[in-house]
């Protein structure tokens, strides 16, 4: 790599001599130093005596496959960063090359105003790369509002440090309640852009009607029922960062102009023919896997790769070894003040009931778990047996479930009948049981292994919550 204050290395390997030399041109207008190569030979002889910090490679170079191309460069050099170059009719070709670990594409003809941004992200992108191979250093908590010392943490502390910098869209992974929106605003008040608007969209919230009015807002009289201009989120983030929950519950049209959006940073309001450049950092966050929703036609692969520039894996509580203490102590601390209560401490059987317990539900689970406690029950010291029959019996309850509390019932006024409620801590619980099952197609034994709890329990929390499933 070029040392520190030198110009970054930008090495373009194409069979076309008059497109290489205007992209030399532009690659040095911008600042970089520039070279290129015409054929794989030729590539790798040069890869024999230097290493550049960005690559431009053509998709049809020659008789050689770009996506095995891209898989031997990667494996070789895999911190230096390949931008993909192809004809928009072998667009799918480009997204083969990403799933191998090119970093993004470029069609033809080139957008040079494009290029320049896709050679910026690349080369922050490999810097990135290359910090995340520095020792870690230890942090304390709260990070940012974080709570946790555990190791998976601590990665995950320095990963944000590292991606908050590099002006790249993110994709956060993790279960329901591992904190994804927490982790999309620690990046956002650790990056330049951290005094700008930070906007979070949860698009399952929105209905599929409005959600492309929603994101780039609309005009007046665009559809029945808009009577005045309304600014989309989009719009709302210039300067700053759009987070966007739950991207798979997007429609195939929405995720094609959020693909365009990403590409070009434009906003088209529905009813305008005026486009909009706005400056917008976005972060995504789902609790499936996206392959998984890839393989069900749910997400386009190729907003996936655009998105995931730079992935985030959140940790479960149940791997969050010593976590789980620190985080209780702090929720009854704050529920505590809230409702006016005398808790002050946690015994050490309570932490060590909590620490036997699944959490299926994650950390918004175990703060509606104590906030429940401190609300029902008094006194200064929160013990094991003021935590509910099912956390205590580390996730297994009677068959008689009903009968120990887990459900309130209320007379149907038309009726007489029964229906039952859920307190916030089973409603969260409910929802993480129904996406596991949703993810695991019903299949009850995947569902509980993903969980981390046992066959027995999960098909009592199905009777429980009248949930759909298959046996396995």
């Amino acid at each position: 790599m070029n040392e520190a204050g030198k110009r970054p290395l930008i090495l373009t390997i194409d069979d076309d001599p008059d497109l290489v030399a205007i992209i030399t041109l532009h690659v040095r207008r911008w600042g970089h130093n520039s070279r290129s190569v015409g054929s794989a030979a030729e590539l790798w002889r040069f890869l024999d005596r230097e290493t550049p910090d960005a690559m431009l490679l053509d998709v049809m170079l020659g008789d050689a496959d770009g996506s095995r191309l891209v898989a031997d460069l990667k494996t070789r050099l895999p911190d230096v960063p390949v931008i993909m170059i192809t004809r928009s009719a072998s667009v799918e070709a480009a997204v083969r090359c990403m799933k191998h670990g090119a970093a993004d594409y470029i069609t033809k003809p080139l957008d040079f105003s494009r290029l320049e941004k896709a050679i910026r992200i690349a080369l922050e992108v490999g810097d990135l790369a290359r910090r995340s191979r520095r020792e870690p250093v230890e942090r304390q908590a709260p990070f940012y509002g974080m709570i946790g010392s555990s190791p998976a943490m601590q990665r995950l502390y320095q990963l944000i440090e590292n991606v908050a910098p590099a002006d790249v869209s993110a994709l956060i992974l993790g279960e329901t309640g591992t904190g994804k929106e927490l982790v999309a605003r620690a990046i956002h008040r650790a990056s330049p852009r951290r005094d700008q608007p930070f906007v979070p969209v949860n698009a399952a919230a929105i209905p599929h009607n409005l959600i492309e009015s929603e994101l780039f807002g609309h005009e007046r009289g665009a559809f029945t029922g808009a009577d005045q201009v309304h600014l989309g989120f989009c719009e709302q983030a210039d300067g700053g960062t759009l987070f966007l929950d739950e991207i798979g519950d997007m429609s195939f049209d929405v995720q094609v102009k959020l693909l365009r959006f990403l590409q070009d940073h434009v906003v088209q309001r529905v009813g305008s023919r005026k486009a909009r450049r706005v400056d917008v950092r976005v972060l995504a966050a789902t609790n499936i896997d996206p392959r998984q929703q890839i393989a069900k036609r749910k997400l386009r692969e190729d907003l996936y790769y655009r998105l995931r520039v730079v992935s985030l894996d959140l940790p479960p509580l149940r791997q969050r070894e010593g976590d789980i203490t620190l985080l209780a102590e702090h929720f009854m601390t704050r529920a505590a003040q809230r409702h006016q209560r005398d808790f002050e401490r946690l015994l050490p059987t309570t932490a060590a009931v909590l620490a036997d317990y699944p959490w299926p539900g994650n950390v918004r689970e175990l703060e509606n778990v104590i906030e429940e406690a401190v609300v029902v029950h008094r006194g200064t010291d929160l013990a094991p047996d003021m935590l509910p029959a099912e956390v205590r019996r580390g996730g297994e309850v009677s068959d008689d479930w009903a009968a120990d509390g887990a459900v309130m019932e209320q007379a149907s006024p038309s009726r007489g009948s029964s229906i039952p409620r859920f307190n916030a801590r089973e409603q969260v619980e409910k929802e993480t049981i129904a996406n596991a099952l949703a993810r695991t197609g019903g299949e009850i034994e995947e569902a509980a292994s993903e969980l981390g709890i046992s066959r027995a329990t999960i098909y009592r929390r199905i009777k429980k919550y009248g949930l759909p499933s298959r046996r396995s």
